[in-house]
């Protein structure tokens, strides 16, 4: 017989089920050849799916359930401490309700199959990933002339342009367009 519990709320019900899975993530890194080689994503979430019958005679149950996968803190999901073998040996110590909420009348009884998702909440990969030192930003240098303005010399020759005659400005022109 298995047991979950999420805080203080014991899981209603029987037939209970749950499993668990853990997504690594990889990208191809071979290109258009046939290697095998991969870069590392990282770990995501580990997910528990729970799956369990509730008579139709306990409708208090379902509807407690319904409040408790419902619940929000502070405007955001509420994070339960979950208490169950598989979910503890895996080294999942919190959990809120994710993705799905079902509920299916069961054929031919009078009862309700119940299957929900409990995602981890920070999960060990997370907190060692925000106890590492980031690395400091590098500083790029670039090896290349000055491009300081003088404001003065630009000015004046936007002075003297303004001063040229018609053919100066033309041969002006003609000269910057042969350079």
């Amino acid at each position: 017989m298995s047991l979950l519990r999420l805080d203080n709320y014991n899981m209603p019900g029987h037939e209970l089920k749950i499993g668990a899975s853990m997504d690594i993530r990889t990208t191809d890194a071979s290109g258009d050849t046939s290697g095998t080689d991969e870069v590392e994503n990282g770990f995501k979430p580990k997910k528990i799916t729970v799956s369990l019958v509730i008579k139709a005679i306990d409708a208090s149950d379902l509807t407690e359930l319904t409040r408790v996968a419902e619940a929000k803190t502070n405007g955001e999901r509420k994070i339960y401490t979950i208490v169950n073998k598989t979910a503890n040996a895996m080294g999942i110590r919190q959990v809120r309700f994710a993705e799905n909420f079902s509920v299916r009348e069961k054929d031919g009884l009078r009862a309700w199959d119940i299957s929900f998702t409990l995602k981890e909440y920070q999960s060990n990969p997370e907190r060692v990933e925000q106890r590492e030192p980031k690395p400091e930003p590098v500083a790029q240098v670039s090896e290349g002339t000055s491009t300081v303005t003088d404001t003065a010399a630009l000015k004046k020759a936007e002075q003297e342009i303004q001063e040229m005659g018609l053919v100066e400005h033309a041969l002006y022109y003609l000269d910057k367009v042969l350079a």
